[in-house]
């Protein structure tokens, strides 16, 4: 399996039941990973699968019914773009495998097929009825405006998908929620905190992360925000992705690999889940793990890992940040980011490193140079934007395998705060074992 190909299959996946209280609005960031109870509704697609052949669809983001009748698909969250792109059905019209091409886009949209579609001659933007369809409150607006893509997208890396603007200006907040252009993200561990869809096992949809609109879930986070400014991009990025953090520090297990550098990331919102670290601190990452590298990144015979029995040896990556004279701790556990890839050997898992120099990354990944990726940040903390006041932060994220069992305090338990992994959480991660490691191919 080439990189690429291994790039695509990666995706976040827990299975933790949660409850908490919800924000003003709760919008579900979803994916259906495999075939059979796991796999998307045939209701929702345009071209099922035989998976008598082994092959099925899948879907990742935020599900949107646009239409009359309702047409499904899921598009990523862009938080420095302002307008919401789908993908045109057009594009799969001469596929060999139309199934596959459905899945590959996350959906597509046929515009004639529309009662409600308004479109003008020669512009590629229309309006019609859209809903987000797990959204709670419901979203319903039967003139939003989105644009429909007809042509291919640079074979980047979650880029062939439909996307919802939700940076400055975004039509999607002007049209739901005008005047607040703010966002929350917050990790749910694997299931919704308000309750739809139902929770079934095995969970179907998988919520891998919410947005809160209409303002933030003050009961999601605690202690100081970590702010940074919005903007302007780093210039290594060769993007307008203008989400930066300076890195201070890296550490694998109890080693330092930095090496008392600091360098510039560019911070991956959008749901890709790789840190890209400078080739000499990859390299380190590699030495200070034991790792093979197996079609450009970090792999380990899985027998050689250091053991959840044993947490003081664990590959536990914590990158830490500086602003001025104020800093912020991040950790994802070995468990999350090191894990068995379809298409690998059963007994080998892969970490989701990858190195900065590397050229199939360089030409793949739409971000340059070093990245942060979403799940590194959002696992422990919470992550707010605020377009308005030119600004984003991080605050430490409260989560229910955080607090006491007495639930009579905000306080997080002992080692549960953003440099250490609490131990309701390693068990929890140990019972959703089957979904930490799940793929779909996209491809």
């Amino acid at each position: 399996m080439s990189t690429l190909s291994t790039l695509k299959t990666l995706t976040l996946a827990l299975a933790i039941a949660i409850n908490r209280t919800q924000a003003t609005v709760v919008v579900p960031y979803v994916s259906y990973i495999g075939p059979g109870p796991l796999g998307v509704p045939n209701e929702f697609v345009r071209n099922p699968v035989n998976e008598s052949g082994g092959m099925f669809q899948g879907r990742f983001g935020i599900h949107l019914a646009i239409g009359a009748p309702p047409q499904h698909v899921w598009v990523a969250p862009h938080f420095y773009d302002s307008e919401t792109y789908v993908k045109s059905a057009s594009l799969c019209e001469n596929s060999t495998q139309i199934e596959i091409c459905e899945s590959g886009y996350s959906g597509i949209f046929a515009a004639n097929e529309s009662s409600t579609f308004e479109g003008s001659n020669g512009s590629s933007f229309g309006r019609d009825t859209v809903s987000g369809f797990d959204a709670v409150p419901d979203l319903k607006n039967d003139e939003f405006k989105f644009g429909i893509q007809t042509t291919d997208e640079p074979n980047f890396v979650g880029q062939d998908w439909g996307t919802l603007g939700l940076g400055p200006n975004s039509t999607f907040l002007q049209t739901f929620f005008p005047g607040k252009e703010q966002v929350g993200i917050y990790y749910t561990g694997g299931n919704s905190t308000h309750g739809k869809p139902a929770h079934s096992i095995p969970p179907r949809p998988l919520v891998i992360y919410e947005l809160e609109f209409d303002g933030y879930n003050q009961s999601h986070f605690m202690g100081d925000k970590f702010t940074q400014p919005i903007g302007p991009p780093s210039p290594l990025s060769n993007s307008s992705n203008p989400f930066t953090l300076n890195v201070t520090s890296i550490v694998v297990g109890r080693k330092e690999i930095l090496g008392g550098d600091s360098y510039i990331a560019t911070v991956d919102l959008s749901g890709r889940t790789s840190n890209i670290f400078p080739s000499s601190v990859y390299k380190s990452f590699v030495d200070a793990t034991g790792a093979a590298i197996i079609n450009g990144m970090p792999a380990y015979d899985i027998h050689n890992l250091p053991s959840t029995s044993i947490p003081d040896e664990l590959y536990n990556l914590t990158i830490s940040f500086i602003n001025g004279n104020r800093g912020f701790t991040v950790t994802i556990p070995q468990e999350f980011y090191i894990s068995y890839i379809q298409g690998l050997d059963p007994d080998h898992a892969v970490a989701n490193i990858l190195n900065a120099d590397d050229p199939l990354v360089k030409q793949s990944w739409p971000d340059k140079g070093p990245v942060i990726a979403l799940n590194q940040l959002m696992f422990t903390s919470y992550i707010g934007i605020d377009h308005a006041a030119g600004e984003w932060w991080l605050a430490r994220a409260v989560h229910p395998w955080d607090e006491p069992a007495n639930n009579n305090t905000a306080e997080p338990k002992e080692n549960a705060a953003a440099g250490g992994i609490g131990d309701n959480l390693r068990k929890a991660m140990g019972a959703a074992a089957a979904f930490a490691t799940a793929v779909v191919l996209l491809c």
